[in-house]
């Protein structure tokens, strides 16, 4: 039970993340990150059964997201330190599965606790911006 709240709570605070960020309003890089996103997921899935093919899958899944989510950051005019903090999490999602695909176990330690930094970096700057540090009403 611990493990399903443990991972289940963060993904659905990176969900509201997701919910409440203007990718959304992107279709094309917003439905390239999602294929991206579900391509991980789904090479991450044949890793665990040994298939072959998933270091084509996770290597091209990594590539697109860094590459749709980074042409995306590119492109967006007003950048706060939420937008960098997501751009870190994304990046590190990508090389992680960059490195998961060439089964680099020396990398993959240090890439999971970028993530796991850049992850809980997101959703405390998400939380403080978003719930706690509003503007003044005019």
């Amino acid at each position: 039970m611990a493990t399903i709240l443990g991972l289940l709570v963060p993904m659905l605070l990176l969900l509201l993340v997701v919910w409440k960020g203007t990718l959304r309003h992107s279709r094309p890089y917003f439905q390239a990150t999602l294929l991206a996103l579900s391509g991980l997921l789904v090479g991450f899935l044949f890793k665990i059964q040994h298939r072959e093919s998933a270091v084509g899958i996770l290597l091209a899944s990594g590539l697109l997201l860094i590459g749709s989510y980074g042409l995306w950051f590119a492109r967006k005019t007003n950048k706060t330190r939420l937008d960098f903090l997501k751009l870190a999490l994304v990046v590190t999602m990508g090389a992680w599965a960059i490195g998961l695909g060439f089964s680099a176990h020396g990398v993959l330690r240090w890439l999971n606790s970028l993530r796991s930094m850049a992850f809980w970096a997101v959703l405390l700057d998400f939380g403080y911006v978003t719930f706690i540090h509003r503007p003044a009403r005019a």
